[in-house]
């Protein structure tokens, strides 16, 4: 998939602190990529700024909106429902789809697991 044919989705993951879990979650969040055409384009890990940065940012890569949508809506994801509300607290998902001049603001999505 080249640059510039692609359309990136960033996604930004706030930790429990169980970091067995979280890394569980982002192996099975991530190997759901293939089938949707999608790939890691960037990973950070350690996102440098204190206390309310996210623990871990992917930026990924897909050809065209409808593979993102396959992505966000696959159904594998409920197998791991439960491993990501012991895994995360908070995310919050960007994409390009609706940005056409670069001054405009992204589309937000902020996704919170259940509050006990």
């Amino acid at each position: 998939m080249g640059p510039d044919s692609q359309i990136e989705l960033t996604v930004r993951l706030w930790s429990t602190g169980a970091g067995e879990r979280f890394a569980e979650y982002l192996d099975r969040l991530t190997s759901l990529l293939p089938r949707h055409r999608g790939e890691i384009a960037r990973r950070i890990d350690s996102v440098e700024g204190g206390p309310g940065e996210p623990d871990t940012v992917l930026v990924l890569a897909f050809p065209d909106a409808t593979a993102i949508d396959g992505f966000l809506r696959d159904p594998a994801r409920a197998d791991f429902e439960e491993l990501a509300g012991q895994a995360i607290t908070r995310s919050l998902i960007t994409d390009g789809r609706t940005r056409v001049d670069p001054d405009e603001l992204a589309t937000l999505h902020e996704l919170r697991p259940d509050q006990p």
